[in-house]
């Protein structure tokens, strides 16, 4: 059996779903997109929902 650390020390960088760069967070985390993409996909839902005219 692998020791937790070396394998979380030979894990993969994680990148965006969207846009492919490089996440800089803990690989343990469920987000699949940088906080610039989710920012973005935030911005777009609401003028979608709230802007509508």
């Amino acid at each position: 059996m692998t020791p937790i650390t070396t394998f979380f020390r030979n894990l993969e960088a994680k990148c965006c779903a969207a846009c492919g760069q490089t996440i800089h967070e803990q690989a343990e985390s469920y987000a699949n997109e940088c906080s610039d993409c989710q920012e973005k996909m935030s911005y777009d839902a609401y003028k979608y929902y709230h802007l509508k005219k």
